[in-house]
């Protein structure tokens, strides 16, 4: 994707959505969202969790752009580390306030406010920098991604975590096939969300999920990126994420698809 770069308007537009969607998911977010939550999803994350942290030092400085009602986050606070949790909207913020516990509440400092103004106004020093599905969403994503590179130095991470992947079809069949199981997901999805009394947000996203209108995020330009700024990609995976668990692990150990990726990265 070419970066978008000189039309605030539509910038400011994607802004303006983003919390506005946000505003009506609101402390709900995740109900709505179950793909986020399901257990091979949790697997994928306590795994994530745990490789980021392998060598981090107890007093470490984790900053959560996009974090949300905290599904990531509170996976560091309860790991011990100090979190400093970023979102746009204050809905969610005060949604992920309310579920820390007492105990970590002195660990967590929550801010509300837009991703590229905090790189730029806060100076403080991180250990990891955490993108939580938060890239699709913005205007001018690679500009972003050079901010938070600028910002670690050595031995510093970054985790790129749950985002819409953008790549060509391989197998046609695959694909068919790949279909069928998320209009089988999205059904039973729908059916679910009508039985709680919980409204689904059709047509809401057009703006909010800015990179989706693209086909998604391309790993292959994140990892250009970042190697340009020096530094070093340790992994990047990719999976299928779907609403309910038993679908995700039919997609990924059957099927066999992708439509999701996580990538963590260091600064040598």
């Amino acid at each position: 994707m070419e970066s978008a770069m000189a039309d605030p308007t539509t910038k400011e537009k994607v802004l303006e959505e983003s919390r506005r969607v946000h505003a009506l998911e609101n402390r709900l977010y995740l109900s709505r969202h179950p793909e986020q939550t399901n257990f091979f999803q949790k697997s994928i994350l306590e795994r994530t969790l745990n490789e980021v942290c392998a060598d981090l030092k107890t007093d470490s400085e984790i900053l959560d752009l996009g974090c949300g009602t905290g599904y990531l986050s509170l996976g560091f606070l309860s790991r011990g580390y100090r979190l400093t949790g970023l979102d746009l909207s204050r809905e969610m913020i005060r949604a992920f306030e309310d579920s820390i516990p007492a105990t970590l509440k002195p660990q967590a400092h929550l801010v509300v406010g837009d991703a590229e103004e905090f790189l730029t106004q806060n100076q403080d020093e991180f250990d990891v920098i955490v993108l939580s599905a938060i890239l699709h969403h913005l205007f001018d994503y690679e500009s972003v991604l050079r901010k938070i590179c600028a910002r670690l130095s050595s031995g510093k991470k970054l985790l790129v975590f749950f985002e819409p992947l953008k790549q060509e079809v391989q197998s046609p069949i695959r694909f068919a096939l790949h279909r069928m199981l998320s209009w089988l997901d999205e059904k039973l999805y729908r059916f679910e969300m009508k039985v709680r009394k919980i409204p689904v947000l059709d047509d809401e996203y057009h703006h909010s999920d800015y990179q989706r209108q693209f086909g998604g995020i391309d790993p292959a330009r994140v990892r250009e990126i970042l190697r340009d700024e020096g530094l070093e990609v340790l992994q990047i995976e990719k999976y299928c994420a779907r609403r309910y668990g038993l679908h995700a692990w039919l997609a990924n150990r059957v099927l066999k698809t992708q439509n999701t990726f996580n990538l963590l990265a260091t600064r040598p």
